[in-house]
């Protein structure tokens, strides 16, 4: 591993775009953000929300052109966030802008639910019961939009798409969609069936690490497509049945890695979920809200620079009512700050210091909890750009009681470069790649 390796791993968080370069075969990792992006969901003029789709792939080609003007690379890898997709037309092009997680179109769910039922649900697909899933996305899109495509795919491969013609399904990336059935690890005929949609418009589905052609003359690996999947990759060194993970991002993943899913009846009541790895086995964990909370408030308050938000909340009282992290009232609130205010019990006109301390004690208290329900557990790894918050990590040490090990706040990419690594020969398997963490 004397030789150093630089692949390209193009990170799309729900509010930021990273392009990274990145060199591997070193000691260490050697990580390069090249390109970085704020974006969100923007209204289509019609009350919902969707992606401003030709902007995020403009970012991404900008970005990739930075990264290749700095020098060769081996391989470019692609993940975004889970569940949401596009929709091409039999020529290949989109029949429409994607639709975002975060649009309402989806809050009569339970509708799907009762109809199918919870426990066929999770005994199929795995997952925590979320109004978002594409499941339920599908089962309310719109039906003339449906009927133009001939293909749908999910978002990292839609860009994979964009990039190399290639239709695709990662492993990862269908394991959020609750239309999977984790027996087969292939598409449920009988969960698509229940929501009406022709089974022929999903791609066949294939692991992290295959080929999926080449931009600018440049390989294309399929990664762990979904930005969990890549993140846990990267969460430490060593990893065990003791090891409990949190990637602190705009949500937070709080869970472990195991070799099975867990389908018991325990697990499903608990609204855990289980996600498929980027390499193999599944990760058992619950979807808490993360930096959503803090950006929606802080955009209230004038956008004040995060850092000094954080070092005054510090100071701020820790004692008061907090909030469950789990309730899906602040998954699209019209107002989050007035929202987050009367959870609290507390005036709108609140110090920011104040809330926002209350905020990140939430959090730490419902990572702590859902910890608690993992069951023998004594390390907690955190990483993602949450885990750069000295705030959220002591508070997480104060009500967890474990060892909090702090892991790369570029994690995410680091686990779609170690995919990458591993499917160049750069590594012979995840074991290995991890140890290049020990040194960082």
């Amino acid at each position: 591993m004397s030789d150093p390796t630089t692949v390209v791993a193009v990170d799309f968080g729900a509010s930021s775009i990273r392009v990274c370069r990145i060199g591997l075969g070193a000691a260490a990792p050697l990580v390069e953000v090249v390109h970085r992006h704020p974006h969100g969901p923007v209204s289509d003029g019609r009350g919902h929300l969707r992606w401003d789709w030709n902007r995020l792939v403009a970012e991404m080609e900008k970005g990739l052109a930075f990264a290749l003007e700095l020098g060769p690379v081996a391989s470019i890898g692609i993940d975004t966030w889970g569940v949401d997709y596009g929709l091409l037309d039999g020529g290949g092009e989109l029949v429409a802008a994607p639709f975002s997680y975060r649009d309402a179109r989806t809050d009569g769910y339970r509708a799907v639910v009762d109809r199918i039922g919870e426990s066929t649900l999770f005994s199929t697909a795995g997952l925590q019961l979320q109004p978002f899933n594409t499941i339920f996305q599908v089962a309310v899109h719109d039906r003339e939009e449906l009927d133009r495509a001939r293909h749908l795919v999910l978002l990292p491969e839609l860009l994979v798409h964009h990039l190399t013609g290639a239709i695709l399904a990662e492993r990862t990336s269908t394991g959020t969609t609750g239309l999977l059935d984790l027996a087969t690890e292939e598409w449920s005929d009988a969960l698509i069936d229940a929501v009406g949609f022709d089974r022929a418009l999903l791609p066949a589905i294939q692991p992290a690490g295959t080929s999926a052609g080449t931009w600018h003359g440049v390989p294309v690996h399929l990664v762990g497509g979904h930005d969990t999947a890549s993140a846990v990759l990267a969460m430490g060194p060593t990893s065990d049945e003791h090891t409990a993970f949190v990637s602190a991002g705009t949500w937070l993943l709080v869970g472990r890695e195991q070799t099975a899913p867990d389908l018991s009846e325990g697990a499903r009541r608990a609204n855990f979920t289980n996600e498929l790895g980027a390499l193999g086995g599944v990760r058992f964990l619950k979807n808490l809200a993360g930096s959503w909370l803090l950006e929606g408030c802080r955009a209230a308050w004038g956008d004040p620079p995060l850092a000094d938000l954080l070092r005054a909340a510090a100071d701020a009282p820790a004692d008061g009512a907090l909030l469950d992290v789990e309730d899906p009232r602040f998954l699209h609130p019209d107002d989050m700050l007035t929202e987050v205010s009367n959870a609290l019990g507390v005036p709108r006109e609140t110090d920011p210091a104040r809330v926002a301390r209350l905020i990140v004690e939430s959090q730490a208290a419902g990572t702590a909890a859902v910890v608690d329900q993992l069951g023998d557990v004594t390390r907690l790894a955190a990483f993602g750009g949450g885990a750069q918050s000295p705030l959220y990590l002591r508070a997480l040490a104060e009500r967890s009681g474990r060892t909090i090990m702090r892991g790369p706040v570029e994690a995410t990419a680091l686990g779609n470069a170690f995919a990458q690594g591993i499917a160049l020969g750069v590594y012979s398997d995840l074991t290995a790649a991890r140890r290049t963490l020990a040194t960082q």
